[in-house]
């Protein structure tokens, strides 16, 4: 070969080499794009399992609260530790919904409950849990705290502590909207020798919590003829209390506690004449203390041979904004 030709094939492995680096080169952008579509990929899957699990905390935490308290309403036995209590049911909850998500999507995911508490809204828990999610080499840890509604009208809870309290004193039973006391509280109040026991015979309150929207409450005597007082009654609300206990110790069968809880009222029957002046306080929260004080009748209603009272002290009239006494 002339010198020439030498030349010419040196040129051509000179000009082959960048093709062989350029082929290289796309080789390796498209197996780095292959793992960023890949990481990108498991990136979206632990997060959105992790909002998934977030969002089924409230519907689990709401059915638990309401299978809970029928249990407590059809026995009439306190839990010892509602916080607890809830709290290791909604654990096993959380558990399965996280084994499910191992089984079919191959995802490692878990969720610590760590604390289930009363909040500064009477009508709202708070849980407090830890998210853990992880799909190959992406993982996803979040602590996360929901106050969750007592109120959701998919999951109606009961109030527990009429049939905690009048368990032992007769039958209490209760139609779809409210519980009928029979005997049963004007036995307990007699037996803590209270005067006008009595007025309690057949006496109603409201079955399921409902917030009262009558807010503020003391528009409940500035309406004529206390309309807006009957309507909250024949509703059967509930009304922000400092005095009455929060849902999670009612559920312990305690008539007050440490947390901002809520209170409703407990009507007696109708009576035949207006006279009656003095009765145990209408107040649920007072009624069902080991201390019970009176309270004078006020008629939020009459027709032609009925009048309908509430016995209510000085403090809740004012709250209220019914007449003082």
């Amino acid at each position: 070969m002339d010198q020439k030709g030498y030349v010419m094939s040196g040129l051509t492995i000179l000009l082959i080499i960048p093709v062989f680096l350029l082929i290289a080169v796309f080789v390796d952008m498209v197996h780095t794009g292959s793992e960023t579509q890949s990481l990108g990929v498991q990136s979206d899957v632990t997060f959105y399992t992790a909002k998934d699990i977030e969002g089924n905390m409230p519907i689990l935490t709401e059915k638990i609260l309401q299978k809970t308290t029928d249990n407590v309403v059809k026995t009439g036995i306190p839990l010892t530790d509602s916080r607890n209590t809830i709290k290791n049911s909604l654990q096993e909850e959380m558990n399965q919904l996280s084994e499910r998500y191992g089984s079919s999507e191959n995802i490692n995911a878990t969720c610590k409950v760590w604390s289930v508490n009363p909040t500064s809204d009477p009508f709202k828990i708070e849980v407090n849990s830890t998210i853990y999610v992880q799909k190959g080499n992406i993982a996803h840890d979040e602590h996360i705290s929901q106050n969750i509604s007592i109120i959701d009208l998919n999951y109606p809870v009961q109030d527990p502590l009429p049939f905690i309290k009048c368990k032992n004193y007769g039958k209490i039973t209760n139609t779809s909207t409210k519980i009928s006391y029979g005997s049963s509280l004007a036995s307990l109040l007699k037996a803590k020798h209270l005067k006008n026991a009595n007025v309690y015979e057949n006496a109603t309150s409201p079955l399921f919590i409902k917030k009262c929207p009558y807010d503020p409450y003391i528009g409940h005597g500035n309406s004529p003829y206390f309309v807006v007082l009957k309507n909250c009654i024949d509703n059967g609300y509930f009304h922000e209390s400092s005095d009455g206990s929060c849902f999670l110790c009612r559920l312990e069968g305690k008539t007050t506690c440490s947390h901002y809880g809520f209170e409703t009222f407990i009507v007696p029957s109708n009576f035949s004449n207006s006279r009656l002046m003095f009765a145990p306080c209408s107040s649920e929260h007072v009624i069902f203390d080991d201390y019970v004080y009176s309270g004078k009748g006020i008629i939020y209603y009459s027709d032609d041979s009925n009048y309908f009272k509430l016995f209510l002290d000085n403090g809740h009239r004012q709250k209220y904004g019914l007449p003082m006494y």
